[in-house]
């Protein structure tokens, strides 16, 4: 990551080649998820994702309960499948409420384009974890919360390991408590399923040496990384803005085309082993 003197960061200038890293965004949220800006329409997002020069966007609004499980067939009734060149896919942000308690089944997901799986939302799971837990705990409960997801044998996509919204503990100090080896058998396990794990370019500007080593170890163990804003406002879709680190920075750290998840490839589309 480029440093200025002193070793402070230098001021960013976001840019995307067109032909890119970041062609995609498959972590779309729109007003159907409750904690979507009010400017988050499913047709506002498209725009955006146009506006972005994207190629295929993908809307993945939460689904924690049962009350949710209309959410992907709504969103695509106001969707076509492609607007003005743009692919647009819909899938959802499904939970691990536990390393063996998935919030949408196998049906539900065989219904839809793709899946997302939150491996680290411990709001949802309960107060005693939030923030009962200190960060290596946490760190190691959000591994067997991954494994789970992978196991599931219908996860797509990882959303942003290690992240928990709400926690005590910020995302460097979780991941700064994480074990290299167990984490390397997490990538590695996701790999040999054909699962992504989220690079979402936000984390390069909070927590550049957290996001750094995270992104290198999951390289190492061979799962391709998926792209993601986790967008819950137009601005943000296609990691636009100075919030995001750069594609310049994703290169940086080792980040290509040839490390990224396309979804014509993706896991649920492919016979799992066993």
């Amino acid at each position: 990551m480029t440093r200025g003197p002193g070793g402070a960061p230098e001021a960013r200038v976001w840019s995307r080649r067109l032909g890119g890293l970041i062609r995609s965004d498959f972590h779309v949220h729109t007003t159907y998820s409750d904690c979507a800006a009010p400017a988050a329409a499913p047709e506002a997002m498209v725009q955006a994702a146009q506006e972005a020069g994207l190629e295929a966007i993908g809307i993945t609004d939460h689904i924690v309960s049962p009350t949710n499980f209309d959410r992907p067939w709504r969103v695509r009734q106001e969707l076509p499948a492609e607007v003005g060149g743009l692919r647009v896919y819909v899938g959802c942000e499904a939970e691990m409420q536990g390393p063996d308690k998935p919030s949408i089944s196998r049906e539900l997901a065989a219904g839809l384009d793709f899946t997302v799986f939150a491996a680290s939302h411990l709001h949802n799971i309960g107060p005693e974890v939030l923030y009962g837990l200190k960060p290596p705990e946490m760190a190691a409960f959000m591994i067997e919360l991954m494994e789970g997801a992978i196991e599931t044998g219908y996860a797509d996509i990882i959303a942003h390991p290690f992240h928990a919204p709400l926690s005590p503990h910020p995302f460097a100090e979780v991941v700064g408590a994480v074990k290299r080896d167990a984490l390397l058998r997490t990538a590695e396990a996701a790999a040999r399923s054909g699962v992504a794990i989220e690079c979402n370019p936000r984390f390069l500007v909070e927590a550049p040496d957290a996001a750094e080593w995270l992104f290198s170890v999951l390289l190492e163990g061979g799962c391709k990384l998926a792209i993601g804003s986790d967008a819950h406002h137009p601005d943000d879709i296609g990691c636009r803005g100075p919030g995001y680190g750069t594609e310049e920075e994703l290169r940086e750290i080792g980040i290509s085309e040839e490390c990224l998840w396309r979804i014509e490839e993706r896991a649920t589309n492919r016979p799992r082993e066993g």
